[in-house]
């Protein structure tokens, strides 16, 4: 099986307007919260749902500029389009996402 952790890092770059750049810390966080929300929506959970606007707030209020670096800044959009994407590329993978984010300039994945 695939590592989760890849797979996040892969979903969340489909929303950045350079998916190969580095982009800002708050921008890879984003990404990844968003990859985070839209897999466990895709599965069905959907508590994540109910928090993520608040850490969004946060990465906003250290970065405004931060969704410049987004293709997409609908949040509705977005989380329906990694949805999508979930469903095509890993339909029978039902690893329920507990923690997702960054340590050490690595992306982690607890499930």
């Amino acid at each position: 099986m695939k590592k989760l952790s890849a797979i996040m890092l892969k979903m969340a770059r489909t929303l950045l307007r350079r998916p190969s750049g580095e982009p800002s810390a708050e921008a890879a966080h984003a990404a990844l919260l968003f990859a985070h929300v839209a897999w466990n929506k895709a599965l069905g959970n959907t508590d994540a749902l109910k928090s993520y606007t608040v850490i969004l707030a946060e990465f906003e209020d250290s970065n405004p500029a931060f969704w410049n670096e987004f293709k997409q800044t609908d949040h509705g959009v977005i989380i329906q389009s990694l949805v999508a994407l979930k469903e095509q590329r890993h339909p029978n993978d039902k690893r329920l996402i507990t923690v997702c984010g960054m340590r050490d300039g690595h992306v982690h994945v607890q499930w």
